[in-house]
């Protein structure tokens, strides 16, 4: 392995376990108890991945509410 090599990868690795470290910090602070902090660094610490619930799940579906792109859309269109 040469030298730039190594960089990347530690590199990769100092993100990931700073990222972890985020999400713990995040999951303490919602009163959220971690036994194996490495379950957190595939997804984010306050979602519960159910789709059905309403904090996790389509703000379309839930709220009726129209996504940034949609809203986007909605403006440029009046542009003419």
């Amino acid at each position: 392995m040469d030298e730039e090599t190594k960089a990347k990868h530690s590199k990769r690795l100092l993100q990931k376990e700073n990222y972890i470290k985020k999400q713990v910090k995040l999951a303490k602070s919602y009163g959220i108890s971690v036994e194996e902090p490495h379950t957190l660094a595939k997804h984010n610490a306050v979602n519960c991945g159910d789709p059905r619930c309403h904090m996790c799940g389509n703000p379309r579906k839930f709220f009726k509410e129209r996504t940034v792109k949609e809203k986007s859309f909605d403006q440029t269109r009046n542009w003419d």
